[in-house]
């Protein structure tokens, strides 16, 4: 996200009109001017930032649920440190999605389903990149073959967002404890305590 200021401000009030419509409203039945009126931005700024409701929306939701699933400097990490904090964060994400079920249920309910679908695989499979470099240099994952393990992998993890997302459940520490034994052989777990 941008630092200047107006920036900011205009996207802030962009997604809280959009917040407040979706409120009674289903996301398909929103239009641009609808959110530019409530929010009190002229069109051209919205299209400054984004090409409709439904990429507005899925912006907002994927930074907000990539905002827990930042990696600190894991270079003095074990791989089962970083098994751990990968575990954590993933728990930290479903939070986010928890809080913001009701969007998020929106988003996966609209005719453009697809841009949160493809935002969050693509979102996964960078975190997975950045995994699978971390886990080869401490001597692990040394035999998976990326071009087919991480977009495989990125899916699975984008459909378990969904199925939370649209969802009743209430625990995602148990959520993500489930996902972690469905993942490949290849994926480090924490060491047991």
């Amino acid at each position: 996200m941008t630092t200047d200021p107006r920036t900011r401000r205009t996207v802030a009030a962009l997604r809280e009109a959009l917040r407040g419509l979706l409120v009674d409203r289903d996301l398909d039945s929103i239009t641009v001017s609808e959110v530019c009126r409530v929010a009190g931005v002229r069109r051209t700024s919205f299209y400054t930032h984004h090409q409709g409701v439904g990429e507005l929306l899925t912006a907002m939701l994927v930074e907000e649920m990539d905002q827990p699933l930042a990696l600190p400097d894991t270079s003095q990490m074990s791989i089962p440190q970083l098994a751990e904090h990968f575990q954590e964060t993933l728990v930290d994400a479903f939070r986010v999605i928890t809080r913001d079920r009701a969007q998020f249920r929106a988003a996966f309910a609209s005719s453009t389903s697809s841009h949160l679908r493809d935002a969050l695989e693509a979102n996964f499979a960078r975190r997975l990149e950045i995994a699978l470099v971390e886990w080869r240099g401490h001597g692990t994952a040394l035999e998976v073959f990326d071009p087919v393990a991480v977009p495989f992998a990125a899916a699975g993890l984008a459909g378990s967002v969904q199925a939370w997302a649209l969802s009743d459940r209430d625990d995602p520490v148990a959520w993500a404890e489930s996902i972690r034994d469905q993942m490949p052989p290849w994926w480090p777990r924490p060491t047991a305590s």
